[in-house]
């Protein structure tokens, strides 16, 4: 046998996979066909926080009546500098796999046998093996890329240019983060999302603040769009139906956000037993475990939620069970947005609530309430605690910070905190995590003035 396990897939989560079982004392190697990191890293998560915060960095300035300075974005250089730092992190995590002695081999993993992986076409034997093969834009017949103008998000992004007017389908969380990027580098952009809300599945106020603050910064969003593409040639032309009235949307480039599938080619699944859901994602348990007890999958390619934050936990978690320790994962995941105004969420809305028939209440407190808020000279936003009786079930913020912030609620609902147990917790003061202090104040005996 020539390795204990095999990751077939270099992004986070099979990075994290293959050296968590390689710290238990695994023989371990890893497959990537293209880059250590995936997709994430090269292509989106890190490239575009760097580009974001780039933005933002112009937005405050403009913001602040007390800085006498003009400024304006060198996209030239800004790519640059996004490139190093990309290259920076994947060496990183290079580095770390090879002090692991985990073997990199470059090239697609096939597998067309029970504990073999054929390698353009060399076969390594192995006990267990984790697919962590991510997952790809669909070109759907409503908005068919075309590589030209109608383009998926990433591929977008990491243009050298881009024209003036852009249209992005879907208001979801690469919607959100890609339009308030392009807007800050002065580009027109509408949003055409086809469900009642920005932000689907979000809680309704953090949908509608954020619809609020892109709107106010000029970008264009239309609700309730049931839309398609009717022309690519020169401009791309939608044709776009509302509640109310028909009209044609036009833009010089289509960032389609929606539609995306797993990447399972040249993985005979079937032939090792490897169940997969209606869409073609591969089945897994809590422990990252699918039908085939020596194979695991992790990431995208192992369903819903699409996400690195995901991806990374499940892949430490297959990790763990292929080591020896017994290990689950996480039952809460919360969720960044990094728009012009950061959002953070996770656990449930009232709304879920509701739905499910259990009595609780939600708490607000606005960002202005909090002194560190008027420092950062960013007082727009607020911090949303869901409860059922004492017990914190969910947490939604929009604001400065939000991203931050989110992760210390996370825990509070991993760790099944209650209102009283967060409520002895000190926050140091002038902090924006103090809003959590507020909430609980507000919560237990109400507001402090």
């Amino acid at each position: 046998m020539d390795f204990d396990v095999i990751v077939i897939g270099g992004g986070v989560g099979g990075y994290s996979a293959a050296l968590r079982a390689a710290e238990l004392g695994k023989k371990v190697a890893i497959i990537e066909k293209d880059e250590i990191g995936g997709e994430c890293i090269n292509r989106a998560c890190i490239p575009s926080k760097t580009l974001i915060d780039a933005v933002k960095i112009l937005n405050k300035i403009k913001k602040a009546s007390w800085i006498k300075a003009s400024a304006t974005l060198d996209y030239e250089e800004l790519s640059k500098f996004k490139d190093k730092i990309i290259e920076s992190v994947k060496g990183k995590m290079i580095k770390n796999l090879e002090n692991r002695s985990v073997t990199i081999i470059k090239g697609k993993g096939e597998i067309k046998r029970e504990g073999e992986v054929d390698v353009n076409g060399k076969i390594y034997t192995t006990d267990k093996i984790v697919i962590a093969t991510g997952s790809s834009p669909i070109s759907l017949p409503a908005f068919p890329l075309n590589g030209k103008n109608v383009l998926d998000p990433w591929t977008a992004m990491n243009l050298p240019s881009l024209p003036q007017k852009i249209v992005i389908v879907g208001g979801g969380v690469a919607g959100v983060e890609l339009a308030t990027l392009f807007k800050a580098m002065g580009k027109d952009v509408t949003i055409l999302e086809l469900m009642p809300q920005l932000l689907p599945g979000f809680d309704k106020d953090i949908a509608n603040e954020t619809k609020k603050r892109l709107e106010e910064r000029g970008v264009k969003i239309y609700l309730q769009a049931n839309s398609k593409i009717i022309e690519s040639e020169d401009k791309v032309v939608f044709d776009v139906t509302l509640p109310s009235s028909n009209e044609k949307v036009s833009g010089d480039l289509a960032v389609i956000t929606i539609g995306r599938k797993p990447n399972t080619e040249g993985l005979d699944l079937q032939a090792v037993h490897v169940n997969v859901d209606k869409r073609g994602y591969i089945i897994v348990n809590d422990r990252a475990e699918t039908s085939n007890p020596k194979y695991y999958a992790v990431g995208d390619v192992a369903g819903m939620p699409l996400s690195a934050t995901k991806a990374w936990k499940q892949g430490i978690v297959a990790g763990d069970n292929i080591g020896g320790i017994s290990s689950t994962m996480p039952k809460y995941s919360p969720i960044s947005i990094f728009a012009d105004l950061e959002i953070g969420s996770v656990g449930k809305t009232l709304d879920d609530l509701k739905k499910d028939n259990v009595e609780g209440k939600e708490i607000t407190v606005k960002m202005e309430d909090i002194p560190r808020a008027w420092t950062l000279n960013e007082t727009e936003g607020f911090l949303k605690i869901v409860v059922s009786g004492n017990k914190i079930v969910g947490a939604h913020m929009v604001g400065e910070g939000a991203t931050e912030v989110i992760n210390t609620l996370s825990l509070a609902l991993e760790a099944g905190l209650t209102v009283d147990d967060l409520y002895k917790v000190l926050f140091s003061h002038p902090t924006v995590t103090e809003i959590i202090s507020e909430v609980m104040q507000r919560l237990k005996y109400g507001e402090v003035y």
